[in-house]
């Protein structure tokens, strides 16, 4: 189709289709997500009794609260077997320290006794294996001090490894956000109830809701030379409503294979609609991409009317149209259905 025919097709629709030009052109439509400011998943990685299930009116719980306990009368029962060793064991550490104790009050004793006193306290002399008594006395302040340290350290280390052993039986708010469970509640999930874990099924999601965003990944190398701050999205919804975003973020993912990484814009949502966009978090959207005109030289022209130029139907591209009806001026952007044109003495000066 040459440009003669294509005008004759897009003048046809414009009389079809009433157009109305403000200071938002419309660049295109594409794929896009509604996306949360983050978004985690809770799992217990095996099954069991589930208590202590934390259940909100509004769904919302702040960061760090219990969300659900599994098998928690058999966790306690394993705490109360722990503390017991470790009560034995402090008691044998204590039993070896009070004997060392007695050796070292004896020889600070003997110690301080004059050479004639020393033969009437015979029983009080250390067993000294060819070391003097102050060898002996501090050898034995070091095994005491050892086995203080060796006390400390063996509670340290056996309530680590009973928290970590069981830290995946305790379920808590990541951040504060909306929390939603991945399975039907029991009747009265107030008492304990037993939970199979099953493979790809997560307990929970939560969702950070202090933020909502549209997401599109860009394709177009142009578009990636635009200014972002002018882009924002708007996605159409039934009843004649929409949900806008402005231009928050841009980041670059890397992709697999032999494709070039991808620039996903975020547009963030206006805090009214939080109820809405987290309705459809994740899902495939269709987002209408617009771009804010401003700046110097800046001239829009409808397609329409470039299509009903004399010279539309000797053209071949939008800019062998614009060169012949506006020749001062060059493609800035291509929009649904109209152009941005920047003159040509503005970008001079401008790289100039």
């Amino acid at each position: 189709m040459n440009m003669k025919e294509w005008s004759r097709v897009v003048l046809v629709s414009l009389l079809l289709v009433s157009s109305v030009y403000g200071e938002i052109v419309t660049l295109g439509r594409y794929p896009a997500k509604v996306l949360p400011e983050q978004e985690g998943v809770l799992t217990f990685n095996s099954s069991g009794v589930v208590s202590d299930l934390l259940l909100t009116e509004s769904g919302r719980a702040e960061k760090g609260q219990v969300v659900a306990v599994m098998d928690k009368e058999k966790t306690e029962e394993e705490r109360e077997d722990m503390e017991l060793q470790l009560t034995r064991e402090r008691l044998n550490k204590r039993d070896e320290m009070r004997k060392l104790e007695s050796q070292r009050s004896k020889l600070n004793f003997y110690l301080q006794l004059n050479e004639r006193e020393r033969a009437y306290a015979k029983e009080y002399a250390p067993n000294q294996d060819g070391a003097s008594p102050k060898d002996t006395l501090r050898d034995i302040q070091e095994r005491i001090a050892l086995l203080e340290k060796e006390l400390e350290t063996l509670e340290r280390r056996r309530r680590a490894e009973f928290e970590k052993k069981h830290e995946n039986l305790t379920l808590r708010m990541p951040f504060t956000g909306r929390l939603q469970y991945s399975f039907t509640l029991p009747k009265d999930p107030e008492k304990p109830f037993e939970y199979t874990s099953s493979m790809g099924q997560n307990f929970a999601t939560v969702c950070d809701d202090s933020a909502f965003y549209v997401a599109i990944e860009m394709s177009d190398a142009t578009l990636g030379m635009l200014p972002p701050e002018a882009f924002s999205a708007t996605i159409n919804l039934p009843g004649g409503k929409q949900l806008r975003g402005v231009y928050s973020y841009r980041r670059v993912d890397q992709s697999s294979g032999n494709r070039s990484d991808n620039l996903v814009y975020f547009f963030k949502l206006d805090e009214q609609d939080y109820d809405t966009a987290y309705r459809l978090r994740g899902g495939r959207v269709e987002a209408i991409l617009q771009f804010t005109a401003t700046g110097d030289g800046v001239k829009r022209v409808s397609k329409g009317e470039l299509l009903a130029h004399p010279s539309a139907g000797d053209c071949e591209s939008w800019e062998d149209l614009v060169s012949r009806a506006y020749p001062d001026y060059v493609i800035f952007v291509v929009g649904e259905r109209e152009l941005l044109l920047r003159e040509k003495t503005h970008i001079q000066a401008t790289e100039s």
